[in-house]
């Protein structure tokens, strides 16, 4: 697509990422008098959205949450429709708050090439406001005021933002979990997400809770502190799983004292130390039962830590964003990020595979087609639903042509 474009009102002006669900611009609304707003508009390639309903109701379901949910730790969504173009196809649209910044998993990368891990009251940082976004979002009612039990299902590093502010901000609700909404349908079970930061239950397909999203965040902490991954990294799904399933805090509990001596021992007492390790080992419990209930306690005990500077720990971290975004300014071919504020780059080819966006030692599971659950579908516009419709109708249209073409060669 050439570029700049104006489709729906909205002037596409960078291409910012590609995956498997289509790519990720970078646009701006201009109204009256000189008015204009930049935004991220996340894009389903035609292809998949006409072959995948599902995934046109996982950015539904996406657009619903995030519309819902009012909170600076969560990137706010701004508009959903349906749009017809020449260059995209007939497909749909998320528009969404454009951050300027980093992924988490592009500032951990970086440290841990450089040997150089931020100052420790920057990763105490970055999960207290992880956990301040997720106790909102968990807290989340319908309009009756009835708790919907939202889960985000696939926190991870490459989830998370950080703006140039410093602020953190969790991305991508597309395989959320509503409790009220799935009902008995079952579809909580699949097991859906990235194996390396994905709770006991939820790699053996049972039923989420809050305390499952908690669980990502203490693999998260874990890989902040320690500077390495809470489960040894592998490269096939099969084995992911197998080591997810495998890892127990205990095995790892020594590597992490010895990585916070080695990274922190001139930032922090020992009572820090046991502090960070205590609230670790809580999050990462096998039984759900032994973590924290809610991310608000989580949020309290960072926020007791004697090291623990909010104004200091944005600091930090802000400033290391811009290193990042000074070498992207001096290198503008690099190659993209998964987030929402990278380099530019070629625009996804019409019919071409999607770009893999996760590192090859975080495969990420997911049945091809996975849909939300059928109860969703009241939720959503009328066309995703007659889409489904239409779809169901010409199966049975081809059965009954397939019988009566059958039936003539018997004569």
């Amino acid at each position: 697509m050439q570029l700049p474009r104006t489709i729906a009102g909205y002037e596409f002006v960078q291409l910012l990422g590609v995956g498997g669900f289509g790519a990720v611009y970078r646009a701006v609304l201009r109204g009256a008098l000189g008015f204009e707003q930049e935004v991220a508009i996340k894009v389903l390639d035609a292809d998949r959205a006409r072959l995948s309903p599902g995934l046109v109701r996982s950015l539904a379901l996406e657009a619903k949450i995030l519309s819902r949910v009012q909170h600076p730790n969560v990137v706010q969504a701004r508009h959903f429709l349906q749009i017809s173009d020449d260059a995209l196809g007939d497909t749909w649209i998320l528009v969404m708050e454009l951050v300027r910044g980093q992924t988490l998993r592009r500032l951990l990368t970086t440290q841990s090439k450089a040997a150089t891990p931020l100052p420790i009251n920057a990763p105490l940082q970055v999960m207290s406001e992880i956990a301040d976004g997720l106790h909102f979002a968990h807290r989340l009612t319908d309009e009756s005021g009835a708790a919907v039990g939202l889960v985000h299902r696939d926190l991870k590093p490459e989830n998370v933002m950080i703006s140039n502010e410093g602020r953190v901000k969790i991305l991508d609700f597309g395989i959320a979990y509503a409790k009220r909404r799935a009902g008995a349908t079952g579809s909580s079970n699949m097991v859906i997400g990235t194996p390396h930061y994905m709770s006991p239950e939820q790699l053996e397909g049972e039923r989420v809770d809050r305390r499952s999203d908690l669980y990502a965040l203490g693999t998260m902490g874990f890989e902040m502190f320690a500077g390495e991954s809470f489960v040894p990294p592998r490269t096939r799904a099969v084995e992911a799983v197998k080591a997810a399933r495998e890892t127990r805090f205990e095995q790892r509990e020594q590597r992490l004292r010895e990585a916070l001596q080695q990274r922190y021992a001139h930032q922090m007492e020992d009572s820090l130390q046991d502090e960070i390790v205590d609230l670790l080992r809580d999050l990462l419990q096998r039984d759900r039962t032994r973590r924290p209930s809610l991310a608000e306690n989580v949020f309290d005990r960072i926020e007791a830590m004697s090291a623990h500077r909010p104004s200091v720990g944005r600091t930090y971290v802000r400033v290391s964003v811009e290193a990042l975004n000074k070498i992207d300014r001096q290198n503008p071919e690099a190659e993209a990020d998964p987030g929402l504020a990278v380099p530019p780059t070629q625009p996804l080819p019409r019919g071409a595979p999607p770009a893999r966006v996760d590192p090859a030692e975080q495969p990420t599971l997911g049945p091809e087609g996975t849909e939300p659950p059928s109860a969703l579908i009241e939720d959503l516009p009328p066309s995703i639903q007659a889409t489904d419709r239409w779809k169901q109708a010409a199966l049975v249209l081809a059965g009954l042509l397939l019988l009566a073409l059958l039936g003539l060669v018997v004569q």
